[in-house]
């Protein structure tokens, strides 16, 4: 199981960023370049995204073509940025203290309202992070260093509290993962782009943590902008096994 939502949330986030970080870098509007195509392929019985960038014009200046002639440094860039680039400013410290998913100085633009909802720069970042390393694991290793998960845990660990006060669970810890007690059910956080059907390393100590009992996970998107519905799907789970 992967998160409803958040790993298209990802998807798109990476896309605006990358938009942006091009027109950065070229110096124009970022209207130049258009997000022509984003979809789900199948490969190998498994799914990837495919993301499609353009210029705005039908006869553009080849702007796209440019910037992606050596897509590894343009994602070295993003992730290695200079101080005062656009994702420099992302990740700065003065950014991440106000910003906790997108803002106008970061993701959003008034064009871009119908993806509002969706765009958080560190799922954008993480994404684009898992395309640039293989070895890169989002945080299951149990290093949150970097800008986009720097953090996370206490974050996630203050949401699942809250969470747990406005339903009436008992908050607990799996390992070193937040979570709840809903009845026998055990409810473990994760970040939106963990494999919860392939538990490993941190997930799967809080997995063996929960003993016996039936395991559900929550993770932090869908958490923090859908408590409702969240409270719904555990809900429907419980009456589905009974």
């Amino acid at each position: 199981m992967t998160s409803k939502g958040g790993v298209k949330a990802a998807i798109y986030s990476a896309a605006f960023l990358l938009r942006a970080t091009i027109a950065d870098n070229m110096d124009i509007d970022p209207e130049e370049i258009e997000i022509c195509n984003l979809r789900r392929s199948e490969i190998d019985g498994g799914y990837v995204s495919e993301i499609a960038l353009s210029d705005r014009l039908a006869n553009g200046a080849g702007f796209v073509r440019e910037a992606c002639s050596d897509w590894d440094q343009l994602l070295y860039e993003i992730l290695n940025p200079k101080p005062h680039s656009f994702p420099g400013v992302i990740v700065s410290d003065a950014h991440r203290m106000k910003c906790d998913s997108a803002c106008y100085d970061c993701l959003k633009v008034y064009r871009n309202m119908t993806y509002h909802g969706l765009l958080d720069w560190r799922l954008g970042l993480a994404y684009l992070r898992i395309l640039h390393d293989p070895q890169y694991l989002c945080g299951l290793d149990g290093q949150f260093a970097t800008p986009e998960l720097d953090g996370w845990l206490g974050f996630a660990k203050e949401e699942s509290n809250k969470f747990a006060s406005q339903f009436n669970y008992q908050p607990h810890t799996f390992g070193s993962l937040p979570g709840f007690k809903a009845g026998d059910r055990n409810i473990i956080i994760v970040h939106p782009l963990w494999d919860t059907d392939s538990p490993r390393e941190i997930l799967a100590e809080a997995v063996a943590n929960a003993g016996n009992g039936p395991i559900d996970y929550l993770d932090t998107f869908n958490m923090l902008r859908r408590p409702g519905w969240c409270h719904i799907k555990l809900v429907e789970e419980k009456e589905g096994d009974s």
